[in-house]
């Protein structure tokens, strides 16, 4: 499908809905209208389908040839790339065996199996869908055949923002058996319709929907997938997935936020496995490189990772024998925050370059402040800000802002340190920067109109035969406090092998939504960092970032302790 930039929303909805009871060459049915019907009043009256949108066919007027007409007419009407098309059959399905696999037919009112050029091969319906603008089309077959060409597109479980569904095209189907079942006419849970349409019924309103109360088309069939597969009646396994694309077909969201041009709310969904008759061999599609892969922190157990042109210039303080030394980074942390929808983002980098130190609003909060690197250089489309060690060739930290919105953040000298062999990466310094920066992002983000998802990735570089220090030293539960390797003699009884991490570098990814964070979602965030960290230096206590067994972060330790 051509790279278009689509909006995070639908400009308009169409449908094409088709039943056929009375057939003239092949067995009657008795529901497949109602479902045509039924289908109709639920689209036009819950899920933002206009009626005027919505064409249906029963019986006599559901030929081959009207069929196809309304169908490829979509090419005049649904012309927006960012539509969304639903075509719904009921009705017989037929499948032949061809040389190279299953071929599926649909069987209008006029059609005979045995005139096979009286059918609909259904790959003339996905050949002529490219003729389609709309970026979404959903195909809901209430039909048994075969001869599907899916794609498995996204890994069961994965959590994705709606935004990103909408910015993506897609071309879905459910079909509701394979070539050797029969669909059962009737038996649905309400009463009137095929079990496979009435447990479609049911999904879409309400019961397919997620604890936000979103339904996609990923998991409105899933759900019929089951509820079809375990129906006492049911001797049919619908299977379903993706034709074409990486987008899912949005069907309800809150507040209908998908029907509006622009998201004022973002919503993370998880992909359900798709259903498949076989195996399919699907072509990956090509993207743009992430800011992780591009920055050179895709893989934490490769000799390479987080090195590039700009951490090549960092460098690490060495006290071998009680003399501080300065020398070329070999371990550092690298903090990167990518928008991840495909909403155009443009911060003004000449804006940014001239406007003195203070390049964001901060607010009053510790956490809401980032103190930036002092020395400037600017390209056509990022601001670098990095800060000089005096008479030394190496930079103690930089931070570089591109235009596109992706924000990467290194430092060496406040979050590592090798202490007479003991190499040592410190907690506190390590989250309260990461916090800072996750507010900086937010505030940029949102000047520029972005409000939706975006990824916070934590890199930690060269954290093999490291050990952890620099907790909170502020009092927690019960008056405690953590023992600490370089404050605390007696914490160095904890230091030794089973404490230092085994891993060459340690990457830790949350998604979160820019227009909605404040401080107990960051919070939320920054206590799963900490928690991943621990759990690489085999540490199973709550983060000693924190004050013991409390959600209090020593903000005047921190603040004490970083050099700017």
């Amino acid at each position: 499908m051509s790279q278009i930039l689509y909006k995070p929303g639908y400009h308009a909805s169409w449908a094409l809905l088709i039943g056929i009871n009375q057939y003239q060459s092949a067995p009657p049915l008795s529901y497949a209208c109602n479902d045509a019907a039924s289908l109709q009043a639920v689209l036009t009256s819950s899920l933002g389908f206009p009626v005027q949108n919505v064409g249906t066919l029963t019986d006599s007027q559901a030929t081959k040839a009207s069929i196809m007409d309304e169908f490829i007419g979509f090419h005049e009407k649904a012309n927006h790339a960012d539509d969304r098309v639903l075509f719904f059959f009921a009705g017989h399905g037929h499948t032949v065996q061809g040389n190279r696999g299953p071929i599926g037919y649909l069987v209008p009112v006029d059609g005979d199996n045995s005139k096979l050029s009286s059918l609909i091969r259904w790959d003339d319906i996905t050949r002529n869908a490219e003729l389609i603008a709309a970026k979404h089309i959903l195909f809901i077959m209430d039909a048994c055949y075969s001869g599907l060409a899916l794609q498995r597109v996204v890994t069961p479980g994965t959590k994705r923002f709606i935004s990103d569904l909408l910015q993506r095209p897609s071309r879905q189907v459910i079909t509701a058996g394979k070539a050797d079942q029969t669909v059962a006419d009737g038996g649905g849970p309400l009463g009137k319709n095929s079990i496979f349409t009435g447990y479609l019924l049911e999904g879409l309103n309400g019961s397919a929907a997620n604890a936000e109360g979103i339904i996609t088309a990923n998991s409105l069939m899933s759900y019929v997938y089951q509820k079809v597969g375990q129906h006492p009646s049911s001797r049919q396994t619908p299977h379903f997935g993706h034709i074409e694309g990486e987008g899912d077909f949005v069907l309800v969201a809150p507040g209908q936020e998908h029907l509006k041009p622009e998201l004022t709310s973002d919503y993370m969904v998880e992909a359900s496995e798709e259903m498949h008759e076989e195996m399919d061999q699907a072509s990956s599609l090509s993207t743009q490189p992430s800011l992780s892969i591009r920055s050179g922190y895709a893989n934490p157990n490769h000799p390479t990772f987080g090195r590039n042109e700009f951490s090549s210039k960092l460098a690490e303080y060495r006290i071998p024998n009680g003399e501080r030394q300065c020398a070329k980074a070999f371990s550092w942390a690298g903090i990167l925050i990518e928008p991840l929808a495909k909403q155009a983002v443009s911060i003004d980098i000449s804006q940014k370059a001239g406007g003195g130190r203070d390049i964001y609003d901060q607010g009053i909060e510790a956490y809401e402040k980032f103190s930036l690197p002092l020395e400037r250089r600017t390209t056509f489309d990022s601001l670098l800000l990095y800060s000089e060690i005096n008479g030394e060739p190496y930079w103690g930290r930089f931070l570089r802002i591109e235009k596109s919105g992706n924000i990467q953040y290194a430092d060496a000298r406040n979050v590592f340190l090798e202490y007479k062999g003991l190499r040592i990466f410190h907690f506190v310094p390590l989250i309260g920067l990461t916090w800072q920066l996750l507010f900086l992002a937010k505030s940029l983000l949102m000047e520029s109109g972005y409000r939706l998802g975006a990824r916070l990735t934590l890199g930690l570089v060269g954290t093999r035969e490291t050990i952890l220090a620099s907790f909170s030293q502020e009092a927690g539960k019960n008056n405690n406090r953590w023992r600490d390797p370089l404050v605390d003699p007696f914490g160095l009884r904890h230091v030794s092998d089973r404490t230092k991490c085994t891993d060459p570098g340690l990457k830790i990814e949350h998604d979160f939504v820019v227009g909605t964070l404040g401080y107990d979602e960051s919070l939320k965030i920054m206590k799963s960092i900490a928690q991943k960290v621990e759990l690489a230096y085999n540490h199973h206590e709550s983060p000693r970032c924190f004050n013991v067994d409390t959600d209090q972060f020593p903000w005047k330790q921190y603040l004490s302790r970083v050099m700017w």
